[in-house]
C-alpha cells in the first residue's frame, strides 16, 4: 500500500469513527430523554469510547502519513524531524495538529464520560477537517463545507441509536420514551437531510463553478457517484418516513423490520460516502 493509499484509508477511517460520536452522541445528548437515553447511554458506552481511540490514533497517524504522501516514500513517513518540521511549519501541518488535538479531547471527554464535551469536541474535529480540504479556500465556501460535512455526519451517526430504538419500543417500561425520541429523530432528520442537500450543491458549485459533467475529471467523477449515494440514502429515508412509518400502527412488526433493514442500507451507503469524500480530498478539482 502506498502512502497516498494510506492517507485515504486514515481520512475514511477518521471521518467514519467521528460521525458515529458526532451523531449518535449527538443523539443520545439532545434526542433522547428519560430511560431511553440511560440505555443508550449504557449500550453505546463501549462503541463511542472505541470510536473516540480510533479517531484519535488516526488523526496522529494522518501527520507522518501525509509525509510520506508528500515524498512518495515510506521512510520519510519514520523521520521525525521530517514529521515535526511538517507538523509545525506548514499550515497543512498545523491544521492537522489542531484536529489531531480535537480528536484526542473526543477521546479523553469520552473516556471521562462528559458525553456533551465529546459531541462537542466530536463537531469541532469534524468541522477542522472540512475546513481544510478543497472547499477550505475561503471563508463562504469553508463554512458551507462545514454545514455540510456536520449535517451528514450527523444523519449517518444517528442511525445506530435509531436501529437500538427500534429494539426499545417492542418493550414497555422504555417504549413511551422511545417512541418520543424516534418523534425528535424524524423532525431532526428533516432539517438534516435538507442542510446536507442545500450545502452539497452548494459547495459542489462554489468548488467547481459548474455542476460536475466532466467524465474525464477523477474528481467529478467520484463527485457524482457521491451524488448519486446521497440521493439514494434521501429516497430510502422519504420511503422510511412516508411509506414505512404510516403502516407501524397496523403492521408493527413488519414495518420495524422494514424500518430497520433501511436503516442498515443507509449506513452501508454512509460509510461509502466517507470513502469516497476520502478519495475525492487527494483529487485536483481542475
Amino acid at each position: 500500500m502506498s502512502p497516498l493509499a494510506a492517507l485515504a484509508l486514515e481520512c475514511c477511517v477518521n471521518d467514519t469513527t467521528l460521525a458515529y460520536c458526532w451523531g449518535a452522541g449527538g443523539f443520545v445528548a439532545a434526542i433522547a430523554q428519560g430511560s431511553a437515553r440511560v440505555r443508550l447511554q449504557g449500550a453505546l458506552r463501549r462503541s463511542l469510547l472505541l470510536s473516540s481511540g480510533i479517531a484519535a490514533a488516526t488523526s496522529v497517524a494522518a501527520i507522518p502519513l501525509q509525509v510520506g504522501t508528500i515524498a512518495s516514500a515510506w521512510t520519510s513517513a519514520l523521520m521525525p524531524d521530517t514529521v515535526m518540521s511538517v507538523a509545525l511549519n506548514t499550515s497543512s501541518g498545523r491544521v492537522m495538529l489542531v484536529h489531531s488535538t480535537m480528536c484526542v479531547a473526543l477521546f479523553t471527554a469520552t473516556f471521562c464520560c462528559k458525553s456533551r464535551a465529546a459531541v462537542l469536541a466530536a463537531a469541532l474535529a469534524l468541522s477542522s477537517s472540512a475546513a481544510s480540504g478543497h472547499a477550505g479556500e475561503t471563508i463562504i465556501t469553508a463554512l458551507v463545507d462545514i454545514m455540510h460535512v456536520l449535517s451528514a455526519t450527523a444523519w449517518i451517526g444517528a442511525l445506530i441509536p435509531f436501529l437500538l430504538l427500534l429494539q426499545m419500543v417492542k418493550r414497555p417500561e422504555p417504549r413511551a420514551d422511545a417512541m418520543q425520541a424516534l418523534r425528535n429523530f424524524s423532525v431532526a432528520g428533516h432539517v438534516a437531510v435538507g442542510l446536507v442537500l442545500l450545502s452539497g450543491l452548494a459547495n459542489s458549485l462554489l468548488i467547481l463553478g459548474h455542476p460536475p459533467t466532466d467524465l474525464t475529471s477523477p474528481y467529478q467523477v467520484k463527485l457524482l457517484i457521491k451524488i448519486a449515494v446521497a440521493l439514494t440514502m434521501t429516497c430510502l429515508a422519504i420511503i422510511n418516513r412516508y411509506v414505512v412509518v404510516p403502516h407501524c400502527g397496523t403492521h408493527p412488526r413488519s414495518s420495524q423490520r422494514i424500518l430497520g433493514s433501511i436503516a442498515c442500507a443507509e449506513i452501508v451507503l454512509g460509510i461509502l460516502a466517507f470513502a469516497l469524500v476520502a478519495s475525492i480530498g487527494l483529487d485536483d478539482p481542475a
